[in-house]
């Protein structure tokens, strides 16, 4: 099976994105890199970084702009925008989200018209901040390089609310639109799952631990629709508006695996907790979406568990992936600059343990407590890898940043979320 890696550089007003193109306080990744025929794309900011010009004072627009980026990223590593299988969304302002969704289906008719009748799992969260004070939205996504490649085809499972498909013209442009399951090769991608009954489409409880039942039935049954089970579900994030409630959902977790996968022990996916300041919907409590291995079984797919704590793997490999817990700083009465050496530090040491290593890192996921301490965190990453991870000073991984409202434990600073390759 086809494992090579493709580097795609990201530029910045003519400057690649790499130290010492770069400062090193400055932003630095690629634009997006390939692994087979799956293709990881850096956040796309609503600013024409290549251009310089100021980034549109509204959401929908940014939008617009965000996915110019995406689709150019993906044409210079070989694919198309019809080829997207995951999305992931961060607004500022749940009142965004119609023109953000609207934008974005407008965005498909146009350039990427499959993914109006069969849209990507998808996943939308609102944050305090991103990288930069004038961005409203920032725009990830995951795609294959070829729907039809040996080994690596798409398949496309539909998700419906109130027996209406979500996709395009079943449902508003305004509304939301996504696949239940997205499967490229053997790797399920499942969309982020919230306790919406799916027939009255509302919210039955207010209860946060019947909601946290219902998110990972959810993700039972998208899981076992593509030939996988709960026990082959490698990663999850986890999304709550409320950090004390972060131990009540593990808890949860916990029972609900040890009820459908009695012989779980320490094998539970890897996973990373990330508080937002809302979710879609202000009733919705918690939302998780997945990564697992689905299909036939196949040794090109195998899952691997590297044990971390009774609630989270250290990492999972599937096939030649490594998806990793968030890891983060450690202790809390560290300055940033220590807590984010701290959580690097854990990057590294459970990289080694799986058999590869932070030169062998492929995308990131950044997170700050405090917006100003970005360019910090920057130089402080890149320093790092010049002393523990050389490779990827010139070539860093692809990247997405966003300002949290609270962070794992009271008083932390930082936090990763890493996949690499082994």
């Amino acid at each position: 099976m086809d494992w090579n890696i493709t580097y795609n550089p990201a530029y910045w007003e003519g400057k690649r994105l790499a130290y010492p193109e770069v400062p090193k306080e400055h932003p630095k990744f690629a634009q997006s890199i390939a692994i087979g025929n799956l293709v990881f794309v850096s956040g796309c900011g609503g600013q024409d970084t290549l251009s310089g010009q100021p980034a549109p004072d509204n959401a929908g627009d940014q939008v617009t702009v965000a996915l110019d980026k995406a689709r150019k990223a993906l044409e210079d590593a070989g694919s198309s925008m019809e080829n997207i299988v995951k999305t992931f969304f961060l607004v500022r302002s749940l009142d965004d989200y119609q023109a953000v969704r609207k934008s974005e289906t407008e965005y498909y008719e146009k350039h990427a018209p499959h993914l109006i009748g069969k849209p990507p799992a998808a996943t939308l969260m609102v944050v305090p901040e991103l990288a930069r004070p004038e961005y409203l939205v920032e725009y990830e996504v995951i795609a294959a390089i070829d729907r039809n490649a040996p080994d690596w085809n798409v398949k496309y499972y539909p998700e419906y609310w109130g027996g209406k498909e979500l996709a395009y013209p079943h449902v508003p442009k305004e509304h939301a639109k996504f696949a239940r399951t997205q499967m490229v090769g053997n790797l399920v991608i499942v969309s982020g799952c919230q306790a919406l009954d799916h027939d009255t489409v509302k919210i039955e409880t207010s209860d946060f631990i019947e909601q946290s039942e219902i998110v990972l039935e959810k993700i039972k049954i998208g899981m076992e629709e593509t030939g996988g089970s709960l026990a082959s579900v490698v990663k999850t994030n986890v999304f709550l508006k409320d950090l004390n409630e972060l131990q009540r959902y593990r808890e949860v977790e916990r029972a609900f695996y040890e009820k459908y996968v009695p012989e779980i022990g320490r094998n539970m996916p890897a996973s990373t907790a990330i508080i937002v300041d809302e979710l879609p919907r202000p009733e919705f409590l918690v939302e998780v979406e997945a990564i697992g291995v689905g299909g036939l079984p196949s040794p090109d797919w195998r899952v691997e568990f590297y044990p971390g704590t009774p609630n989270a793997a250290a990492c999972v490999g599937a096939g030649n992936l490594l998806f990793l817990s968030g890891c983060d700083g450690g202790d809390p009465a560290e300055a940033v600059e220590g807590q984010i050496i701290a959580a690097l530090d854990q990057v590294r040491e459970t990289l080694t343990e799986a058999g590869s290593s932070m030169d062998n890192i492929v995308k990131t996921l950044m997170m700050l407590r405090h917006i100003e301490d970005y360019p910090t965190m920057r130089k402080v990453e890149v320093e790092y890898y010049e002393k523990h991870a050389p490779h990827l000073v010139t070539h860093p991984p692809v990247s997405t940043f966003v300002q949290l409202p609270a962070i794992t434990r009271p008083g932390a600073l930082f936090q990763i979320d890493v996949t690499a390759v082994r």
